[in-house]
């Protein structure tokens, strides 16, 4: 074989655990570089084209913009999909994400209905510092707006030493501290907020989480 030659298959030699361990590693180095990423750019492009088109109560209802529409959420489908391997923590939420765009799209962007999405994001599990979140759902626009819009926002947990010392004391495991890393045109404010009341849902489910932006509180 030529040194310019690849084998058809390689073997992944090691415990599967380590290679697991590895490929996890792997993919929070990516996340820690998204908001430079190509999907990144398309998630945020795609979701502000939708933003313009909706009315408050986050539906599209102009019939003429509904062609463009549907172009704009298979881009974010797409870029969803092409993400969901830098957040493998998030993979049941993203796939939830991209099934409820589908169904937004398919049944003629009425008010949206994210139910299904949020109730698989659980950011509460994973309280680990550093860790990032890839967030896309219609939401209240902040500041105390009425506006239903659809939100992308990059964000990453803050959970120090300290912090994990105190919540053994002070225990409320619905909590999460957060930063903000990039954020689409809703979240330019220093009051934003991330819990999930916020989101356009068929039926409110029990919250199980609630998140704070410590670096906006703390400005």
């Amino acid at each position: 074989m030529s040194i310019n030659q690849v084998p058809a298959t390689q073997t992944v030699v090691g415990e599967p655990e380590v290679v697991e361990d590895r490929s996890a590693d792997a993919a929070r180095s990516r996340a820690r570089e998204f908001e430079r990423s190509v999907p990144w750019l398309r998630i945020k492009a795609a979701a502000t084209a939708l933003q313009r088109m909706q009315a408050q109560d986050g539906s599209i209802p102009v019939a003429a913009q509904h062609d463009r529409a549907r172009t704009e959420t298979r881009r974010l489908v797409r870029a969803v999909r092409a993400a969901a391997a830098d957040f493998p923590h998030d993979s049941e939420y993203l796939a939830a994400v991209v099934a409820d765009l589908e169904r937004w799209s398919a049944e003629g962007f009425g008010v949206p209905d994210f139910r299904d999405s949020l109730v698989a994001f659980s950011p509460q599990r994973h309280r680990v510092d550093g860790l990032r979140h890839l967030v896309v759902f219609p939401m209240y626009t902040q500041n105390g707006s009425p506006d239903r819009h659809l939100e992308a926002v990059l964000v990453e947990v803050i959970w120090p030493d300290f912090v994990a010392r105190l919540e053994t004391r002070y225990t409320n495991e619905q909590f999460v501290s957060l930063r903000l890393v990039d954020f689409t045109p809703g979240y330019q404010t220093n009051s934003a907020v991330l819990f999930p009341e916020t989101v356009s849902v068929r039926a409110v489910p029990d919250y199980t989480w609630g998140a704070i932006f410590s670096d906006r509180e703390a400005a």
